[in-house]
């Protein structure tokens, strides 16, 4: 007798951009889960630092109703006058499921395009964090399913939850949540980020690119982590 078992999903997403009146633009193949892979696309090129607002991406094409890819391929349209250089971008890096910045030297980069976080004095309840990781896994519908999954979460200062996201690799969720912060226009806002697992350094580079104040994860962060959240003012929890 034979037992069946779910196991999450892990394929690859071809990011493209194309400017107004031009062709698709090759940037990165990503290994992900396929669900709000236009989130994905939209938060993977603002921690890149290849968007800078929401108004930087005027739609998408490859993107079904529900945010998933058609045929994992999604276009990211961006204005024409857009003062980015596609041809020097072309770069035909491979991203894998568990490292989205593996061999890149961009520790001092992500430090200097981390400068603008919002660094106001937030207050929190530590019982507000503690509630965090139960109000998180309780939303995590493909977890519930698989039992292999990470997931970030947003929440308000309160501990209201605003937008959760599921992915095979825990930066790709949190570039989810950061691609649904660009697109309704709320970044550098006082959140609470939550994620599974740790937090590493990758994770606070991309938090500190979105201007979100307070991370929480379940598991102990890295030394480099905690050192990067000292310098750019953040609280790790």
């Amino acid at each position: 007798m034979e037992d069946m078992d779910q196991v999450t999903i892990e394929e690859p997403l071809d990011i493209m951009i194309r400017k107004a009146g031009s062709v698709p633009v090759h940037i990165a193949y990503i290994m992900r889960t396929p669900v709000m892979d236009n989130l994905l696309a939209a938060g993977f090129l603002f921690t890149e630092g290849i968007l800078h607002s929401g108004s930087d991406i005027l739609g998408f094409e490859g993107i079904d109703a529900n945010g998933a890819s058609k045929g994992n391929k999604v276009t990211v349209l961006v204005p024409e006058g857009l003062p980015i250089d596609l041809a020097e971008m072309q770069r035909n890096f491979f991203v894998n499921s568990s490292c989205g910045v593996c061999g890149k030297a961009i520790i001092n980069d992500a430090y200097l395009r981390a400068s603008r976080i919002n660094r106001s004095k937030c207050t929190i309840l530590p019982g507000t964090l503690m509630k965090l990781p139960d109000a998180m896994k309780e939303r995590q519908s493909i977890f519930m399913k698989t039992g292999g999954i990470h997931a970030a979460a947003l929440f308000s200062l309160d501990g209201a939850l605003i937008a959760i996201s599921e992915d095979i690799g825990r930066h790709n969720a949190v570039d989810k949540i950061v691609g649904y912060l660009l697109l309704n226009e709320l970044l550098h806002k006082d959140f609470i980020l939550q994620v599974s697992g740790r937090a590493g350094f990758e994770i606070v580079q991309k938090a500190a690119m979105a201007g979100i104040p307070v991370i929480s994860s379940v598991s102990a962060p890295s030394s480099l982590a905690v050192e990067t959240c000292k310098a750019l003012g953040m609280t790790l929890a």
